[in-house]
């Protein structure tokens, strides 16, 4: 399997924040131009939620910065675990033999990876639903023009743009977890068809090895 990171993606990043709320006009200046220059200043490095305007803008500036900070953070984790899921070296006879025939470790981790990124992938999705913003919006009461300038700015930072990327090197990692998920789960059910000999995985069952050969080709997923 090709181990290549798709360049996507994952960095997009960083959200595209280049004078976003410039264009916007407010009456009060002073707030609108600190308002701009907190967002502007936002960076994969810089996530920080402290809030510098007030009123209206105020509400404004934490929506956006903790939806950066979301966006920012479940990223990240999905980044480490996408690594962590390319090094997984469960397809081998190391593994067979140390981890089989129940292979409780392999199935545990590879599993837990599958249900953080779907967890993940959810929280990143909930950020551009129409209906959770107008959630946001109305929970913290915003009125009808900042609540326009914040959904503004969503659009302006590329944030549906990136996490439409995200979902798409998402669903190949996923599919490459199932692969690994199926040829385990395979040879758990069948522990009685295999054994390992001289260093090679054998079978007395063609059917079996046919199979099997089968599903470990379908492991090669370029990611």
């Amino acid at each position: 399997m090709k181990k290549r990171w798709i360049a996507i993606i994952l960095v997009i990043a960083v959200l595209i924040i280049g004078a976003v709320v410039a264009t916007l006009l407010f009456k009060d200046k002073s707030q609108n131009d600190l308002l701009t220059s907190e967002i502007n200043s936002l960076s994969e490095t810089n996530t920080n939620t402290d809030i510098k305007t007030t009123g209206q803008y105020g509400i404004v500036e934490k929506l956006v910065k903790e939806d950066y900070k979301t966006y920012i953070e479940s990223v990240n984790k999905l980044r480490a675990n996408y690594e962590e899921l390319s090094q997984a070296k469960v397809i081998n006879l190391d593994n067979y033999q140390n981890d089989g025939p129940e292979f409780a470790n392999s199935l545990t981790k590879l599993n837990k990876i599958k249900s953080d990124n779907a967890e993940l992938i959810q929280t990143l999705s909930n950020l551009v639903d129409s209906a959770k913003i107008d959630e946001k919006i109305s929970s913290n009461g915003l009125e009808t023009r900042y609540s326009n300038l914040y959904k503004d700015i969503i659009s302006q930072i590329k944030l549906e743009e990136g996490i439409a990327s995200i979902k798409e090197a998402d669903a190949k990692y996923d599919a490459y977890n199932d692969s690994l998920i199926a040829v385990l789960t395979y040879m758990k059910d069948n522990g009685s068809e295999w054994f390992i000999e001289n260093n090679t995985l054998k079978s007395k069952s063609q059917t079996f090895i046919d199979e099997y050969n089968s599903m470990v080709q379908k492991t090669n997923i370029e990611l």
